[in-house]
């Protein structure tokens, strides 16, 4: 079972609360508008919507680069790590 979430940004941002199982617990989805004409067609999906799925701490993790990135105190990553799955 799903719930929509209320955004800040509800005319642009639709979040959506799901169940990612016992490894995920409670996940986000963050789904926005695309624009295909722009970005170019994909494949019949890629039509309506761009999206990414976040369990809580990736959720916490990816807010707080956003924020240094509003602030403008992120900082450039010359060797970028490999990414590894969070919470195994």
């Amino acid at each position: 079972m799903s719930t929509d979430l209320k955004s800040r940004n509800h005319r642009t941002v639709g979040l959506t609360r799901f169940w990612g199982g016992d490894p995920r617990g409670a996940c986000v989805q963050v789904t926005t508008a695309r624009d295909w004409e722009k970005e170019g067609d994909v494949s019949a999906s890629d039509k309506f919507f761009n999206h990414v799925t976040l369990s809580k701490s990736e959720a916490v993790a990816l807010a707080q680069d956003l924020l240094d990135f509003a602030g403008d105190t992120a900082e450039q990553e010359f060797d970028s790590p490999v990414l590894e799955v969070q919470g195994k």
